[in-house]
């Protein structure tokens, strides 16, 4: 890690930030494991664990066992300390997790959205901030997100704009994140891919998630390790492609096409993907996805994949890879009160 400069109080900010980092990324964490992570010295490592224990934000679990020297003492989260809010957005429910600083999910639950979804989720964090201290909201949203509001489509076809995370943000004071609902799915999948098969980084994860709905066809993308937004966060709408002539997928989905054409259409774009993403995974459901012709597309795929076809894989319910995806982001809000930013 690069030698910063700056200001005493932003430099304790920054260091104080570091440390948070390495207890979240370890579990637990010594003082030298801190110093050997980022370069911080003992001595100011020191005042800063001291100070966030008084702030009770960490708690000492003991000292390690002895290997000659002096016994070296460990730091956890103090889980009862700060929580992060998630919401998945629907248009009739919205449904809720409270996780810690770990990512564990405490409650969880869904409510009804009653007049709207502002008021419905107003209504909610009014009751849930009494209780916990809320310090990041993340939100999934089934839209196009535009600088912490989304756009969804309205009945006529005119898109909408929901104020829902500039409100939040203002109101509780609050840092506030939001992420459409398919890269949630695609990242919250990539975090649990890499936990089940115990690989150190998500930087080498490349994954398409696609999601089939009654009206439409789009995508999450993870590539290296990181989202694809694009340039007005519209990467993944793959509806708009057009597969047979001038058709559209969504043109073709929507028109109850017979079981070959259905396979064929999924099967190319399947193939595009490959061609320009290259993803190692590519990940297929949703409410409106024929699992009786996965087989099918699978074959279909390998005709216009030469070699190298990528792991297609279907899931039957991607509440709990949404919510993985968005709790990850909440929480990482909490720590991110520095950044710093090389041009």
């Amino acid at each position: 890690m690069k030698n910063l400069t700056g200001k005493p109080q932003l430099m304790k900010q920054v260091n104080s930030s570091l440390i948070k980092k390495v207890i979240k990324e370890k579990g637990s964490a010594t003082r030298a494991d801190i110093a050997a992570r980022t370069n911080i010295s003992l001595t100011t490592i020191r005042s800063l664990i001291t100070e966030l224990i008084n702030n009770e934000e960490i708690i000492s679990v003991g000292c390690d066992e002895s290997s000659g020297g002096r016994k070296a003492e460990r730091y956890v989260f103090n889980l009862n300390k700060y929580f992060s809010l998630s919401f998945c957005i629907g248009n009739k429910e919205i449904h809720y997790a409270v996780t810690d600083i770990t990512e564990k999910i405490t409650e969880s639950g869904s409510f009804p959205v009653r007049k709207n979804i502002l008021s419905s989720v107003d209504n909610f964090m009014d009751n849930i901030i009494k209780k916990k201290n809320i310090k990041a909201v993340g939100i999934g949203v089934p839209g196009i997100v535009d600088n912490g509001n989304y756009l969804t489509a309205s009945q006529d076809k005119s898109w909408k704009k929901l104020n829902i995370g500039e409100h939040i943000q203002k109101k509780y004071n609050i840092p506030v994140i939001l992420e459409n609902d398919l890269n949630s799915i695609a990242l919250g999948f990539s975090l649990n891919y890499i936990k089940e098969k115990n690989i150190s980084n998500i930087e080498s994860l490349n994954i398409v998630y696609i999601h089939f709905t009654e009206s439409c066809t789009g995508a999450g993308i993870i590539s290296n390790g990181n989202l694809v937004h694009g340039k007005n966060n519209f990467a993944g709408e793959l509806g708009f492609i057009p597969i047979d002539g001038e058709k559209s997928l969504d043109h073709i989905l929507i028109n109850n096409p017979d079981e070959d054409v259905y396979i064929n259409s999924i099967a190319k774009i399947i193939s595009i993907l490959y061609y320009v993403i290259n993803p190692e995974f590519i990940v297929l459901g949703g409410t409106h996805f024929k699992s009786e012709l996965f087989n099918q597309i699978i074959d279909k795929s390998k005709t216009y994949i030469s070699s190298g076809l990528p792991e297609i894989i279907h899931i039957k319910d991607s509440q709990t890879d949404y919510f993985k995806g968005i709790s990850h982001l909440s929480t990482e809000l909490i720590f991110s009160d520095i950044k710093l930013v090389n041009k």
